[in-house]
């Protein structure tokens, strides 16, 4: 309980002494000098030490009401005459003011070449790498990346964002040399035998096929018109047909499963059969087509132009590219939602062992300290103004009486001492003048 008491009282000591002084310096004065002149007139008080202390007490009393009056037209406007203009002086003067503060803090306090000589000093690079060498430090640092990234990700889906990444990749198709790498992808399969599996997938197809409704249908149809286009050619070759149409010699019907079983009985050959002379010729069609891929033939690059452009233009190759980019946003967005997935733990192991490998680097620190110190020169040659800008925003942003009131919060107190001052050395001043005057008469 003392030890509150004890407390508080010097809090309130504390507080009087800092916020009060200059009204009890001058309370102290005036009653000092009306308290002594008054004992001297009354005869009570006739030692010429009390007219010394009277006179001590006068000039204090001038020394304490001069600067209080100093200290108030700081702040307020006094209504007297002929000085009563000069008074008020911060809210008067608070745009030279600024423009003197403005101007201090940009060409001396924060000058471009004040911070240009603080940075030549510091080892900038290597304070960042010690400082994430701390796991909490490190954590922090990747949690923040970890938000700013989620942030971005979030919007990979946006319209914009798509129009971008399809516009992104429709340039890098066009402008992308695909013809020669793919020439020589393809000779290189065709000459160590690679593509084989290939073929023989392609033959098994092709047999399957063979045994569809639609299949037979289409060969049928084109033996017809086949037939139909060779009885035009001639009378004779018309009668020819025709007759042996009429005696079964020609039965489009069987020629069709002819055909079907002459092209089931060559695939299943050539399947089983790695030097068969269809896979001899498919061969030397692929090298044909390597050569002209990866000697820029003219028609061939026309045909890989025409087949990008579909490609790019497709809808379901569109719709696809979409789906694709939604799966790796939705992706991204788990391992990014918590600083403890797959992802987020590789990021951690990666940049401990990058910390640690370059933290003991010198020539990595002073090339990351040389860029780090020229790109941030070149941003303060290039924005110091902005400085003198904020701090000339925030000053005038304030109306007079928030301006005066954050001026007496932070010099109010030293203020009071002046006051303090003035009484004092007033007061020793005016002694000294009574001694020097008692002297003198005696």
């Amino acid at each position: 309980m003392a030890l509150n008491w004890l407390s508080t009282f010097w809090t309130f000591r504390t507080w009087l002494l800092k916020s009060r002084i200059g009204h009890i310096s001058l309370i102290i004065a005036v009653s000092g000098l009306l308290l002594t002149e008054m004992g001297i007139h009354l005869d009570l008080l006739q030692s010429p030490f009390w007219r010394v202390l009277a006179t001590g007490f006068e000039a204090g009393t001038i020394g304490a009401l001069a600067d209080w009056f100093a200290v108030s037209a700081l702040f307020h406007r006094i209504p007297l005459p002929l000085i009563g203009r000069h008074t008020n002086i911060i809210v008067k003067n608070r745009k030279k003011l600024t423009e003197a503060i403005v101007e201090l803090v940009t060409m001396q306090w924060l000058s471009a070449a004040i911070i240009h000589q603080k940075l030549e000093g510091v080892k900038i690079a290597g304070s960042i790498l010690k400082y994430l060498q701390q796991k909490k430090n490190l954590d922090l640092a990747l949690d923040v990346a970890r938000q700013i990234l989620l942030q971005l990700v979030g919007g990979v889906d946006g319209p914009q964002s798509v129009i971008y990444l399809k516009g992104w990749l429709n340039e890098q198709v066009n402008s992308a040399d695909m013809a020669r790498p793919l020439g020589a992808w393809l000779e290189k399969m065709v000459l160590a035998g690679e593509h084989q599996p290939f073929v023989d997938n392609l033959l098994k197809r092709s047999t399957r096929a063979l045994d569809e409704p639609a299949t037979r249908i289409m060969i049928h149809e084109k033996l017809k018109a086949v037939l139909a286009s060779y009885e035009q050619q001639g009378v004779v070759k018309k009668v020819a047909v025709r007759i042996g149409k009429l005696t079964g010699g020609i039965d489009i019907d069987v020629l069709t499963d002819r055909l079907l079983q002459m092209i089931r009985e060559m695939a299943d050959e050539a399947e089983s059969n790695p030097s068969h002379p269809l896979r001899k010729k498919l061969d030397e069609t692929l090298m044909e087509l390597s050569g002209k891929l990866k000697n820029g033939e003219e028609h061939t690059m026309a045909f890989i132009d025409r087949t990008k452009q579909r490609l790019l233009e497709d809808t379901e190759l569109q719709s696809t590219f979409t789906d694709m980019v939604n799966r790796i946003k939705k992706a991204m967005e788990e391992q990014l939602g918590h600083p403890e997935t797959v992802l987020m733990e590789f990021f951690k192991t990666k940049a401990a062992t990058l910390i640690d490998r370059y933290g003991s680097d010198e020539n990595f620190l002073s090339t990351a300290d040389l860029w780090i110190k020229n790109t941030v020169t070149q941003l303060v040659d290039k924005y110091h103004h902005e400085v003198g800008n904020v701090v000339r925003e925030n000053l005038l942003k304030l109306n007079d009486q928030e301006l005066v009131m954050q001026i007496k919060e932070k010099v109010g107190d030293d203020l009071q001492y002046i006051r303090l001052n003035g009484a004092v050395v007033g007061g020793l001043v005016g002694i000294l003048i009574a001694v020097v005057r008692l002297v003198i008469l005696q």
